[in-house]
């Protein structure tokens, strides 16, 4: 039976991204899945996507997504967000600063068979680091993230192999 995109983009939010349950993502996403964001160029599976989330949801315990905008275009949809939070805790090193956050993003999501197989998430980094206080960020707090100069020409090739 095929999901209506719909409700996976609001499941993906709601489910995996604010409540962090992962005990239903065989639903939502496709076994290869892969995640690919700023800080994590190279791509995430599954469970390294679920790690990535255990991560900041230790530096931000009350994060929160809230969808803004949703188009569609055939099988990729796009969902403009705003997360806001407290860091509250360690984020890639950063100590606690207890100062608010909102950063606003936008994911790509690109579905097969029903579910999602693939994001492509942007954020303002920069504007969420100045928010809890840190300098700009060094090439060795995001190692092969698009601050240390590494190319993702390989993933967006992928990306153009699911049309």
């Amino acid at each position: 039976m095929k999901s209506d995109p719909q409700v996976l983009v609001a499941r993906y939010f709601g489910e995996l991204l604010n409540a962090r349950d992962f005990s239903r993502a065989g639903e939502i996403l496709t076994p290869d899945f892969v995640f690919f964001g700023p800080t994590e160029p190279a791509g995430l599976d599954q469970q390294g996507f679920e790690a990535f989330l255990v991560g900041l949801q230790k530096g931000f315990s009350d994060k929160h997504f809230t969808e803004v905008e949703r188009l569609s275009l055939g099988d990729r949809w796009v969902s403009r967000f705003r997360m806001t939070g407290t860091h509250d805790g360690s984020f890639r090193g950063i100590p606690a600063s207890g100062r608010r956050t909102d950063v606003e993003g936008c994911d790509i999501f690109y579905l097969r068979s029903g579910r999602i197989a693939r994001v492509r998430a942007y954020f303002d980094l920069l504007a969420l680091l100045l928010q809890i206080g840190a300098s700009p960020p060094s090439s060795s707090q995001f190692p092969g993230s698009s601050i240390s100069g590494s190319s993702s020409a390989a993933s967006e090739a992928s990306d153009s192999a699911l049309s």
